[in-house]
């Protein structure tokens, strides 16, 4: 397998004789001796294609090409390759060639295909003519197309009547031979017409190498790769192992997502450990309903076997929360933060007090960020566990073949056309995953289209905020802009959302700070000591140098640092969501959460006023204006 986008070229060994992908350089049938090797776009994530991916291609070059690839695809072991775009581009790999791929177009919100010379020649094979979509050129135009030219409308001799400006077409010759694929530039008229200028914008393919192979089977493909798989399986072992080792003081725990990566760790924690382990899993609120209940239905198969199962519940953080946030976005992500690492720090704490030896699902060709860190890492918002990826240098083909050798149940929502599991409303979601959640789960869509109506209104947004996904954004992205642009809709650059605000101004005396809320000097009291030792005097509390002003909107500090601290405080103490964060980081045991509010509480006996607890709570290295996003 090749390497990343950002290393370089990927690509992906192919057996000939047995005509399917491999994962390592020789084949265990037929040994390098049929091996071949295939350039794909970086990363090169390879997946396998499902029934429901086969058909759902099948339909989308079904409307656009006019025929069924159904043929074409019966039998044989097709990839897909998500490749960078403006939204979800796949390619489509089979017979050990790229043959096209499938685009959603973020503008007109639909798929479209392509194709690849190979993909043109295997079509045009089969259907000729009767297939849409074709441009026939003049002998004279062959040779400059292959040199690199494009396509200029008095070389066309005729050309199919279905063709508008923009489709994908091919570009046939005299002869009957695909010569090119490419973007039509004009319509059937102005094609047939011989208008001047380009007629077709050609893509410039370097090689082509079309074959035509058998058909095969998943059991030929893990027979051509088990030796290589082995490897990889006992290397991931031996890493478990030798970590376990190295981190003996602490319990073995495998994070449990209910995706296919943390399906693989758990299936290698299997082996290697036997049932000596703890399974976490983390319900979020938002995850799918499927989910739920294939994960109950693990947790009921893997119990008898001593395997303990840990639910870390953030029952409706998130909906609570959102009130507090606003909607999360790429650049905005404080729902991992509230329904992720704040409830599992908190069952750590709650079951394993001295932390755990925790195996997640993490790969690195997942992104650069992943690609960037270390394999074995502590993570400062969940400071109670060291974390540690066995399948780190996995590609998804190998985690998918990891669990076709082991026949290990996966979630049955990879096979309805969702490439990534996890909560269902997730901002990191394409426009096209999107899409597809409200074809395929319009309930959970109109749960959340009802909720991101209410902030439309709140924020004043027009309707395209919604349908095309500008909400993903906190501060829009230089490619959204360009999107709203193009669409002629006028969105906010940045939308804010401040529930508790202050003035801070400078007096004779230091600062003074005025609040559009009136200090509770109850609540003002449960985290008081955050700031430092605590006196009360009628309705003022003073917290170490700042003096709170109950029942009014004022408090006093001696200097700007303080000041913000204040300003803090009393964020903390009305906007807090009870996400757990700070709890788990809190080194004294001081800080718990309220179970009838759901806010946190400080002991005043056990807190040293260290405002630890203050580098993590989300409300500030998230949402704070004073710093921006702290991701």
């Amino acid at each position: 397998m090749g390497k990343p986008v950002f290393l370089g070229k990927a690509y992906v060994n192919w057996c000939e004789e047995c005509n399917v992908p491999l994962i390592g350089d020789s084949c265990a049938v037929h040994g390098k001796e049929a091996l071949f090797r295939l350039d794909i776009t970086p990363p090169g994530d390879l997946r396998f294609a499902f029934e429901k991916d086969i058909e759902f291609i099948r339909s989308v070059f079904r409307e656009h090409y006019g025929v069924d690839l159904g043929e074409l695809f019966e039998g044989k072991i097709v990839l897909l390759n998500k490749t960078p775009g403006e939204d979800d581009v796949y390619e489509i790999i089979l017979d050990g060639y790229v043959f096209g791929w499938v685009r959603f177009d973020p503008l007109e919100l639909r798929w479209k295909p392509g194709l690849k010379v190979e993909g043109a020649i295997a079509l045009w094979k089969r259907f000729g003519k009767s297939m849409r979509k074709w441009v026939i050129i003049d002998r004279g135009a062959v040779e400059p197309i292959l040199n690199g030219s494009n396509l200029l409308a008095v070389g066309i001799i005729e050309a199919e009547p279905s063709i508008r400006r923009g489709d994908d077409v091919i570009l046939i010759s005299e002869d009957g031979d695909v010569v090119a694929t490419g973007i039509a530039k004009k319509d059937y008229t102005g094609l047939t017409s011989r208008e001047r200028g380009t007629g077709v914008k050609v893509r410039h393919q370097k090689s082509v190498n079309y074959r035509e192979g058998k058909k095969a089977t998943m059991e030929e493909v893990l027979r051509a790769n088990g030796i290589e798989l082995e490897k990889k399986v006992e290397e991931a072992r031996r890493f478990m192992r030798k970590t376990a080792n190295r981190y003996s003081d602490l319990p073995v725990a495998v994070a449990f997502s209910g995706g296919k990566d943390s399906l693989a760790v758990l299936g290698l924690a299997l082996e290697e450990f036997g049932g000596d382990f703890t399974v976490f899993f983390n319900n979020t609120g938002i995850e799918f309903p499927e989910t739920l209940e294939y994960v109950e239905e693990l947790r009921r198969e893997l119990e008898p076997k001593g395997v303990k199962f840990i639910v870390a519940d953030a029952g409706d953080a998130f909906w609570r929360a959102i009130n507090v946030f606003s909607p999360p976005g790429r650049d905005y992500r404080w729902c991992c933060k509230v329904t992720k690492l704040g409830p599992i720090t908190l069952a750590i704490k709650e079951n394993y007090p001295k932390g755990v030896l925790m195996f997640v699902g993490q790969r690195k060709y997942e992104s650069i960020n992943r690609f960037n860190q270390p394999r074995v890492w502590r993570n400062p918002w969940v400071p109670n566990e060291t974390g540690a990826s066995p399948i780190f240098h996995w590609r998804a083909l190998e985690t998918w073949l990891y669990l076709f050798s082991r026949k290990l149940k996966y979630n049955p929502l990879y096979e309805d056309r969702l490439d990534r599991i996890g909560c269902f409303l997730c901002p990191s979601s394409s426009l096209a995953e999107i899409y597809t959640l409200k074809e395929e789960k319009p309930e959970l869509w109109g749960r959340w289209e009802n909720e991101l109506k209410r902030w439309q209104k709140r924020f004043n947004m027009p309707d395209e905020w919604i349908t095309y996904g500008f909400w993903r954004w906190k501060k829009l992205s230089r490619g959204e802009k360009a999107i709203a642009g193009e669409l002629g809709v006028e969105i906010p650059e940045e939308r804010s959302w401040e529930p508790v605000r202050v003035e801070i101004r400078e007096t004779g005396e230091g600062y003074e700070l005025e609040f559009n809320t009136v200090l509770n000097k109850k609540r003002i009291l449960e985290v008081a000591p955050i700031l430092g030792e605590v006196k009360v005097e009628e309705n003022v509390v003073k917290a170490g140098e700042v003096e709170f002003l109950t029942g009014t909107r004022k408090a006093k500090a001696p200097n700007v640092e303080e000041a913000w601290n204040a300003y803090y405080l009393v964020k903390r103490a009305y906007e807090c969501v009870g996400c757990g964060v700070c709890v788990g980081k809190c080194p004294e045991g001081a800080l718990s959460i309220d179970e009838r509010s759901k806010k946190i509480v400080v002991d005043w006996d056990s807190c040293v006023h260290c405002r630890e607890c203050m580098e993590v709570c989300p409300l500030l290295k998230i949402k704070n204006p004073r710093e921006g996003s702290q991701l």
